[in-house]
């Protein structure tokens, strides 16, 4: 909720990312496929970059005012690397996370915020955000038709923690005074909402603009008490979609909004709902939009026009704030919100409602790996609302689905199995009683062995759907109700390995990520030798660079010891068992002290 509050800082411009995407294909994780299609980008590295960003502008309690941070940068860092971004598993790429974003407004060559953003992950991700050219159907797969990342659009949303050292002065800026003021503290650090929008990346290589895509994104304070990776308010649900609809109807996504009542404002967040004209333009011609209450029992209440058009967009990060009087803020805080357009010839009028019956269910952390020996557990936590309220008391159901091809959400074709027998059953997950401030805790254990897809995929994934059990088991659930959740298999780690045990945990990254093979071959003796036991950390990564699982040295040892949510950890994809990953840190271990088993049983 809090992004929507104020201070509002809003940014826009472009950002830059590079991931690989050999690794997108099931099929390539076939020990047999050996020379897998390239796909797009084959060489990429992974990294998600902000380019000509700047500060768009500054709302403060009584709306838009002018602030000397007004046009400043707003920059990553790429500090201590590069952020870096990666899917969970190639059966959900979906749900994207961004891992060690730190972000920066330099304000003088002495002077900046900046800060670290917690690992975010993509949300409400729509994949027909542009209006078709011929029609919605699968068949007609064109540069602007159903599908395709141009046509692609999310949302993240996440915490950037400012260390106290680095937050200006209070002379600086007017706005960040406000927000230092109004924002929750943890452990040294500000705490700021951060909530950005990307769509119409641009993943053909002839195109001037490859690689990148728009970014329009808003900073706000964080309050207690209240979810920090998801909004947390009401939602408006966008028109039914149907693919059958003709061509030029066009498509809207789920949209959250909240009742400042103390202001007395509608606030609306339109960035990732209404369907644009093409990749990264502006929103479809829908004549005059105008939101209105719908009471059960009587006619509806308008509330007035809303503005939904590119400059919004640009501007605003397409934060809507409409005035409400106290009557309007009565009737609403019990009546479900809509967004009706004037034009007849394009669908439906009433293209968003707020549905009130069932409960707002939001998942703070979705997705989740845990190693697959049984006992293992991973929890996250759940926040149920309605009508922007905490509900307490509320007991959720459970519903586990074992990933394969047909399955809703799965990111690739059916034709693709994606489960092995043994992966039913392997999992248990529960979720307590909503406490008062609705919130509960979701508990997943493994109870046995996964298995894996194939020698080169590991583990199982599975999707773990929370829904109101006043009603059915839905068919599907919205986004922000389902956890990915991947299960390595039950891998015991090898305090002796073989380097031919390690040559098997590490060829499907030699395989799927030709971009790292180019800097290092990892399957490769001489190559694996020469960078598990050089550099010294000491002289390359500092004097303060600590051994980690009692290696001191090499640049592969380095990498795979960082923390997870450390930009520099290896494979970037971190989609590595723990288990296998300290086998691997094990084989350096012994190497760098001439015990480790090499090629051929040769100790080396």
């Amino acid at each position: 909720m809090s992004y929507l509050s104020y201070p509002r800082i809003n940014f826009y411009g472009r950002f830059f990312t590079d991931p690989s995407t050999v690794n997108n294909d099931p099929t390539h994780y076939e020990v047999d496929n050996t020379v897998p299609s390239p796909w797009q980008n084959p060489k990429g590295l992974h990294k998600f970059q902000l380019q000509d960003c700047s500060i768009v502008s500054t709302i403060g309690k009584d709306g838009e005012i002018q602030d000397p941070i007004l046009g400043l940068p707003f920059i990553t860092t790429d500090k201590p690397s590069a952020a870096k971004i990666a899917d969970i598993d190639v059966y959900q790429q979906g749900v994207p996370t961004i891992y060690g974003m730190e972000v920066s407004i330099p304000i003088s060559d002495s002077i900046s915020l900046t800060g670290l953003i917690d690992p975010a992950v993509l949300n409400q991700l729509w994949w027909v955000s542009v209006l078709a050219t011929r029609s919605w159907q699968d068949a007609d797969y064109q540069m602007d038709s159903f599908g395709g990342d141009m046509n692609a659009s999310g949302v993240y949303q996440s915490i950037l923690r400012v260390p106290f050292s680095s937050w200006p002065s209070d002379e600086v800026s007017p706005v960040l005074k406000e927000l230092k003021a109004r924002t929750l503290q943890e452990n040294g650090n500000y705490l700021v909402s951060i909530r950005f929008v990307v769509d119409g990346y641009r993943n053909v290589p002839e195109d001037k603009q490859y690689q990148t895509g728009r970014i329009t994104g808003s900073l706000g304070p964080v309050f207690a008490n209240e979810p920090l990776y998801s909004p947390g308010v009401r939602i408006l649900n966008g028109r039914t979609q149907d693919k059958s609809d003709p061509w030029h109807y066009p498509m809207f996504n789920n949209c959250p909004f909240t009742i400042d009542k103390e202001r007395k404002l509608l606030i609306m967040d339109l960035a990732n709902g209404i369907c644009r004209k093409n990749a990264g333009g502006p929103p479809v011609d829908l004549g005059t939009l105008t939101a209105l209450i719908k009471p059960e029992h009587s006619d509806p209440i308008l509330i007035g026009e809303v503005d939904y058009l590119e400059y919004c967009f640009n501007t605003y990060s397409h934060i809507v704030q409409l005035p409400l009087s106290e009557d309007q803020i009565t009737v609403l805080n019990s009546s479900a919100l809509s967004l009706k357009i004037s034009r007849t010839d394009i669908g439906p009028s009433e293209i968003f409602v707020e549905d009130i019956k069932p409960v707002n269910i939001e998942i703070e952390v979705r997705p989740i790996r845990i190693e697959g020996s049984p006992g293992s557990v991973a929890t996250t936590k759940v926040y149920v609302s309605r009508l922007g309220k905490p509900v307490s008391g509320k007991k959720l159901g459970v519903q586990i689905l074992s990933v394969h091809g047909n399955t809703p959400g799965a990111t690739v074709p059916p034709s693709n199995p994606g489960n092995t027998p043994q992966a039913f059953g392997a999992i248990d997950a529960s979720v307590t009683e909503t406490d008062s401030l609705g919130f509960a805790t979701v508990s997943i254990v493994v109870l046995k062995d996964p298995g894996f897809r194939t020698p080169q995929l590991d583990g199982q994934l599975y999707f773990i759907n929370l829904y109101d059990t006043d009603f059915p088991v839905p068919s599907s659930v919205s986004q922000s109700a389902m956890i990915s959740c991947l299960v390595w298999s039950d891998y015991k780690v090898k305090k002796n390995p073989k380097w031919e045990d390690v040559q098997d945990i590490l060829a499907p990254y030699v395989k799927l990520f030709p971009g790292m093979t180019e800097k290092i071959n990892l399957i490769d003796f001489k190559s694996f030798e020469i960078f598990a036991k050089n550099p010294p950390w000491v002289h390359m990564y500092g004097p303060d660079t600590p051994p980690s699982h009692g290696i001191s040295a090499g640049a592969i040892g380095f990498f795979m010891t960082r923390d997870e949510n450390d930009p520099r950890y290896m494979p970037v994809t971190r989609d590595l068992s723990k288990a296998k990953r300290d086998t691997v840190l094990n084989f350096i271990f012994n190497l760098q002290k001439g015990t480790a088993t090499g090629p051929n049983n040769q100790e080396s």
